[in-house]
């Protein structure tokens, strides 16, 4: 038992140093504002494939956004539904949009995405990208001066945050919580100067980063990858800042069905064998630590092994997380789920070991 002892407290010591050193980053974060006079001009990009509903009722939103100089490029990716009629539609009515339309049935010989992004990227007529997806709604008319006021001099790229809106249901909140965790963690680490990863829901940097990369062509088979494996490989310290403005949020609909979250997070966590290996190894070691506390706590209460002691730790290390995860929800639009940390918590490692061994089988090779 001693062993099994000495399993807790090096878990329970990992999760601690996890939440004092990275996710309390996020959660006592100042939110700066952005400058109005300072602000450079931005191209925002939107991929689409089959999205034609979601365009005509959230594209709106990024049309009226109070920012001094900005153009939207809409890019039909193959739709078969009318994607890009909507996107004529909205052509024809708005001076600062423009279109790429790639035709159903075109080879491009890139997985998911990642063409339809290139040809947007390559249209595009100023420097700061802004990405997001045709099922996200931004938080606000302010969501692109947010985004793009978070540049610095050295800046090339900026992690945005886009939570899931909130709905009824267990399932949700579960879906919400692991989204918020999954948050935590790259912004925290970002915040800490080791920046991993990004989403391409919220995300920004530079046209010339993106131009002088040389290794986008190694992930095209990959139908995931085209925001947090580019962001693997170009971040650093001193070129990457992080937006958490609450009206820099986008927000977009939760999976309707467990087995539909399941397989998105299936296919997006393949892209992690891809990291460096010291962030995969952070990211490693904070699954398995949380594992490894509940089950080494399951086995010494069955034991009675030392409890006298365990508890008060465990209750210690609980009340911890739970503080620094309120904090982190009040941050991140999340208040609702800040006293069900410690149930949902449970609940995300017994799913980090279900998609483990999902990750086993081989994934469908859908668009996002």
């Amino acid at each position: 038992m001693e062993i099994v002892l000495y399993v807790f407290i090096a878990a329970a010591t990992v999760q601690l140093l996890y939440y004092l050193l990275v996710f309390a980053r996020v959660g006592f974060a100042r939110t700066s504002s952005y400058i109005p006079g300072q602000l450079p001009p931005v191209s925002v990009i939107i991929c689409a494939h089959n999205e034609a509903e979601n365009l005509k009722k959230f594209l709106k939103v990024v049309l009226i956004q109070q920012y001094p100089q900005f153009e939207v490029i809409l890019v039909n990716d193959r739709s078969t539904d009318n994607t890009i009629d909507v996107m004529v539609d909205y052509y024809t009515r708005n001076t600062n949009v423009r279109i790429v339309n790639i035709p159903a049935g075109e080879k491009s010989g890139y997985a998911g995405k990642k063409y339809a992004l290139l040809k947007g990227i390559e249209l595009a007529q100023f420097d700061t990208l802004v990405l997001t997806d045709a099922d996200c709604r931004p938080a606000g008319t302010h969501w692109l001066a947010h985004v793009a006021g978070a540049y610095l001099s050295n800046t090339e790229i900026v992690l945005g945050y886009s939570p899931f809106e909130k709905q009824n249901g267990f399932l949700n909140k579960f879906i919400r919580y692991e989204n918020l965790l999954s948050a935590l963690q790259y912004l925290g680490f970002a915040k800490a100067g080791l920046p991993y990863m990004g989403v391409g829901r919220n995300l920004s940097y530079r046209k010339k980063l993106f131009t002088g990369f040389d290794k986008w062509e190694r992930s095209k088979q990959l139908p995931t990858g085209d925001d947090d494996l580019f962001v693997n490989a170009v971040a650093n310290r001193n070129n990457t800042e992080v937006c958490i403005h609450k009206d820099a949020f986008t927000y977009t609909q939760a999976p309707g069905t467990f087995n539909e979250w399941l397989n998105k997070k299936r296919r997006h966590l393949r892209s992690g064998f891809k990291y460096r290996w010291y962030h995969q190894l952070l990211l490693f070691l904070f699954a398995a630590s949380g594992l490894l506390l509940y089950l080494s706590l399951a086995v010494l209460a069955v034991t009675t092994f030392h409890w006298q002691y365990v508890l008060p730790a465990f209750a210690g290390l609980m009340l911890l997380k739970m503080f620094i995860s309120y904090k982190a929800c009040n941050k991140l639009g999340a208040s609702d789920l800040g006293a069900l940390t410690p149930l949902l918590d449970i609940f995300y490692y017994a799913y980090l070991l279900l998609v483990f061994f999902l990750l086993l089988l081989k994934p469908k090779k859908n668009w996002n």
